[in-house]
């Protein structure tokens, strides 16, 4: 068992997109760690403070309590891929693409704890051209208007870094773009950590499957 004191953001998205997923990775942190599960990230950033860590699923779930508390700040995938005793699926070297998501194009030990995980159950990577720091992709959320929460809790991510995002686009623009973004795709099958990542690379007529899907063994890959 691993002690640690955390509080863990399960993401209302991720808890919509997977409840099972949800479920099991919650009874996994109780388990095996000293951990507190909250609820939505919107409501409870008011009860942090600069002594707890934070272990996030959602990349806006991390720039709404980065920018809102002092909180320190840790992804679920780093924390799992800390775990020497995480019993991973293997995909027999099937090749699959990974879709980084503009939410978290500066957390390069995010970014880099994804693709540790994914060598470990034996997926091999196609890498695209937009990745890391480079990446200037989330689906269509980026297509339309900004949430008016999002602005106010996580200014910085959300207005001054994304200049040229968040604009209206119909919905003819939002297919013919998103199928522009797959068709650069060589894999049929894409590893997101983004549910609105996922809505895209599925509107644009590629797979998409939620990293935790993936990670819990929950998906047949064909």
């Amino acid at each position: 068992m691993i002690n640690i004191s955390d509080i863990f953001l399960p993401s209302c998205k991720v808890k919509a997109y997977t409840p099972e997923g949800s479920r099991i990775i919650k009874d996994y942190l109780e388990t095996n760690y000293d951990i507190e599960v909250t609820g939505c990230c919107k409501i409870n950033y008011k009860s942090f403070t600069g002594k707890d860590r934070i272990v996030y699923l959602c990349n806006s779930c991390a720039a709404h309590t980065e920018e809102s508390t002092p909180s320190n700040m840790i992804s679920l995938w780093e924390l799992i891929d800390q775990d020497d005793n995480f019993d991973f699926p293997d995909y027999s070297g099937r090749k699959m693409a990974i879709q980084d998501c503009w939410r978290s194009y500066d957390r390069k030990s995010q970014q880099v704890a994804i693709r540790s995980l994914l060598e470990k159950m034996n997926i091999e990577v196609e890498e695209m051209d937009e990745n890391f720091e480079k990446t200037r992709f989330c689906g269509i959320s980026t297509l339309k208007d900004l949430p008016i929460i999002s602005g106010k809790l996580a200014p910085r991510r959300f207005t001054e870094d994304a200049e040229g995002l968040f604009l209206p686009h119909s919905e003819e623009d939002k297919q013919r773009l998103m199928e522009k973004h797959c068709q650069e795709i060589h894999s049929d099958e894409v590893i997101c950590y983004c549910t609105a990542c996922i809505e895209g690379i599925s509107l644009g007529e590629k797979k998409g499957y939620h990293l935790l899907d993936v990670l819990l063994g929950l998906v047949k890959l064909y």
